[in-house]
């Protein structure tokens, strides 16, 4: 049976769970690590890989290829395991990935994910008021964050990137705000499949301020891109804190 998945976000937490099921092979690993890397953009705090509907007789790889992405993430989210002990398969699991100390395992999913003051999320409507909003969201947590000299370039990135899913997507739009490594992560998603364009000047639309697009994205931030789900997009951008 081929492996499946399914990804569950909850903004307002910042928990996000990946669930797998069927065989993971070694032809899927490049799928799950792309998936991974995706779920990560929307900056969570944890991030759940669920192996309770994992069929597999060999753990071994399931849990080496786990661990080489923790290793790897840098200053991504912390990555727990599920498994479930009472399953032969689930044993299997347990004991081969607790080898790897940078994986840790949980048995409860539902307990409450644990606040991070470095980490601030906001639910927007698709209308011409969501990108002021946005940008008080970034001005004020990059000040207290310390991060004085990247307030106006977060607050430009952080005002382009939501007047460009509304006037494009038309839907409700999350950003989620994070600081990591001298620099401020701005992650914005909507539940638009497209890819994100540029705006123009002739595009219609309610934003009235703004729309500049991703030009103006890609001139302030230090990195930036997106990625698309089944259920919308996420456009990602990183502002240093430098002056320059």
């Amino acid at each position: 049976m081929a492996a499946t998945w399914t990804v569950l976000r909850d903004f307002r937490s910042g928990s996000t769970r990946i669930t797998i099921g069927g065989g993971l092979t070694a032809e899927a690993e490049p799928h799950l690590a792309t998936l991974l890397t995706g779920a990560s953009l929307d900056a969570p705090l944890t991030l759940t890989v669920d192996l309770d509907a994992l069929t597999t007789s060999d753990a071994a790889p399931v849990a080496a290829f786990l661990a080489r992405w923790a290793t790897a993430r840098g200053d991504g989210p912390e990555l727990m395991i599920s498994a479930n002990p009472l399953t032969p398969t689930g044993r299997l699991l347990r004991a081969t990935l607790s080898r790897h100390a940078v994986l840790g395992v949980v048995d409860d999913l539902t307990g409450p994910t644990p606040a991070d003051p470095r980490r601030a999320h906001l639910c927007l409507p698709a209308d011409r008021q969501s990108p002021a909003a946005a940008r008080r969201l970034v001005a004020g947590h990059c000040r207290a964050w310390g991060m004085h000299a990247a307030v106006d370039r977060a607050m430009v990135v952080a005002s382009e990137l939501i007047s460009n899913a509304v006037q494009h997507a038309g839907t409700d739009v999350d950003i989620a705000v994070a600081a990591a490594a001298g620099s401020v992560r701005i992650s914005v998603r909507d539940r638009g499949a497209e890819a994100p364009r540029p705006a123009v000047a002739s595009d219609p639309g309610p934003v009235s301020e703004g729309g500049r697009g991703l030009p103006i994205v890609a001139a302030l931030a230090a990195d930036w891109g997106f990625f698309a789900f089944g259920d919308g997009k996420t456009v990602w951008a990183a502002i240093d804190n430098a002056d320059g």
